[in-house]
């Protein structure tokens, strides 16, 4: 088995059911643990650039944001190819995937993910299982992934504490998808974007007149210390998170961002007892 993932939720879905050893080729975006294996895309986005200048680009982009490389897709004779069509600004548009598939002489099965909430990220597990013959390993993966998702429910009901999530800053965006589903299983309010709502722009403004009792901002892309190069308003805190590994990432690995946002809960509601 071949397998080609273009995002790093699709590759960190393919580590969880164990067939890492079978990846041939991955995205530029999958990180320097993927080093050794080839990038099969490239973005135009200046990504160096600050955060105000990356959303001009992506709102001015008169061509895609993302190229795929067809040839050494080609070269590489993929059984599997794990794609996504949720967010033509993350990852490679999946009309421009699909039409490369269609082209490539080893036939292979293109896998689309397309998690729009937390509920519909298990199905991601059960899709690529099944490409991979791994359907028993999904089974297990989806039922881990429940487990540990039922442990923080309802962590925080009785505080039902105030939070206005961001993943991006300049300018500031509402977290959207899955972000308002998990502070709904924890028992928070989400002070912006709710549960069934994309990611959506906002202003600084909008996040005060929400009466948030905790900001938190997990930037799309970026590492925590990425996004301290952020401004941020005067007299507002704004406590930041690694959006990068934990909270962009629509995969297992959005498990890890429970234990995070429960450590800020559990300090917030403390200080809010004293």
């Amino acid at each position: 088995m071949r397998i080609v993932s273009l995002l790093p939720s699709a590759t960190d879905i393919v580590v969880a059911l164990g067939a890492a050893d079978s990846l041939v080729g991955v995205s530029h975006s999958c990180g320097a643990d993927w080093s050794h294996l080839p990038a099969l895309t490239s973005t135009r986005i200046d990504t160096k650039a600050a955060s105000a200048e990356i959303d001009a680009q992506v709102k001015t982009a008169a061509e895609p944001l993302y190229d795929l490389d067809i040839e050494r897709l080609e070269q590489l004779a993929p059984d599997v190819v794990v794609s996504q069509s949720l967010c033509d600004v993350c990852a490679v548009a999946s009309g421009d995937v699909e039409e490369a598939v269609k082209k490539l002489s080893s036939r292979p099965d293109l896998v689309n993910l397309a998690p729009f909430g937390l509920a519909d990220i298990p199905q991601g597990f059960d899709d690529v299982g099944q490409a991979l013959n791994l359907a028993p390993a999904a089974r297990k993966l989806v039922a881990d992934w429940e487990a540990q998702l039922a442990s923080y429910a309802g962590r925080y009901a009785q505080q039902s504490p105030r939070i206005a999530f961001l993943d991006w800053l300049d300018p500031p965006f509402a977290a959207g998808h899955w972000i308002p589903d998990i502070l709904e299983l924890l028992g928070c309010v989400s002070t912006l974007a709710q549960p069934g709502e994309p990611s959506h722009e906002v202003t600084w403004a909008k996040v005060a007149e929400s009466q948030p009792e905790l900001v938190i901002a997990a930037c799309c892309g970026f590492s925590q210390e990425r996004a301290t190069q952020d401004p941020t308003p005067q007299g507002l805190a704004v406590h930041l998170l690694d959006g990068y590994e934990n909270f962009s990432r629509p995969s297992p690995r959005l498990l890890d961002s429970l234990p995070l946002l429960d450590a800020l809960l559990t300090q917030q509601c403390s200080a809010s007892q004293t």
